[in-house]
């Protein structure tokens, strides 16, 4: 389970990935509101995780866990 950092910029969310020094758009999120958020996502070049949707949006940066997606 690789741990991806979120930011936010002016043109959209972002995550960084350590392990492969990779920092790449959120093109797609599956849940995006304040009451719920992550589920499957899609990067820039079409990989895809997964992060167990959360109970709130959470202020960025934040360090989270993810699965690759098996999609």
């Amino acid at each position: 389970m690789p741990s991806i950092l979120f930011s936010e910029k002016n043109d959209g969310l972002y995550c960084y990935i350590a392990k492969r020094d990779l920092e790449a758009r959120v093109v797609r999120i599956e849940f995006n509101d304040p009451a719920c958020w992550g589920g499957h996502f899609e990067l820039e070049g079409g990989t895809a995780y997964y992060l167990e949707p959360q109970p709130e949006k959470p202020s960025f940066p934040v360090r989270l866990r993810v699965s690759k997606n098996a999609g």
